[in-house]
């Protein structure tokens, strides 16, 4: 059955903002050798969650297991306004993964998209607004959406099966999503670009699978 929905990640795979987000990080903390220490492994571990999945770890790690929740929460809320700020003016003028806007203006005529993010969605939002993007796009999904929910609310309002859509990433959890929504994965990688991507969909005649 030949693929009909494409549904997209966004940093990584469309605009090169991966290391933008990961170097903010080190800006809301103390440039102290424990507190990048903490960083560091904690990135390493949660590099593919969201923000505020990573903040919350790094702050119970700096306060050396500190159980109470609600301060924990409170903290996280006020990094991530401040993590959001340093993430969106660089998301907004980063460089556009090679061949994005190309790619999205035609595969738009020929297929259904979709952006599918841990970024949270008001910023994905303005940040897909303010590159221009959103004609190509037939719904934005970002945090607190779960990737996989999401794929699966994609199929129900699109009436596709799983073998008519396709998941496309750079990231671990993107090819996890697909898996379990039992659905196709094209990696976005170093070997693999989008005009790669273009490639396999014209010459598999949309109806292959990449796991």
């Amino acid at each position: 059955m030949a693929v009909k929905v494409i549904v997209f990640d966004f940093d990584g795979t469309l605009i090169d903002s991966n290391q933008i987000k990961y170097d903010a990080f080190f800006e809301l903390f103390p440039s102290d050798n424990l507190h990048k220490q903490i960083l560091e492994d904690v990135l390493s571990e949660f590099v593919e969650e969201s923000r505020y999945v990573i903040l919350k770890e790094i702050l119970k790690r700096i306060d050396d297991g500190d159980k109470n929740e609600g301060k924990i929460a409170r903290k996280v809320e006020k990094l991530a306004d401040s993590y959001n700020d340093l993430v969106l003016t660089g998301a907004k003028n980063c460089n556009d993964m090679p061949g994005a806007k190309t790619v999205l203006k035609a595969l738009s005529s020929k297929y259904r998209l979709y952006l599918n993010s841990t970024t949270p969605e008001v910023s994905l939002k303005e940040i897909v607004r303010d590159r221009g993007w959103n004609e190509f796009f037939c719904d934005i999904f970002g945090h607190p959406n779960d990737k996989v929910s999401t794929i699966l609310e994609i199929m129900r309002n699109e009436s596709k099966s799983s073998y008519e859509l396709l998941v496309v990433g750079d990231g671990e959890s993107d090819k996890a999503s697909a898996r379990a929504a039992e659905c196709g994965f094209f990696e976005i990688s170093r070997v693999c670009n989008l005009k790669d991507l273009m490639d396999f969909l014209k010459d598999a005649k949309s109806g292959s699978r990449v796991d």
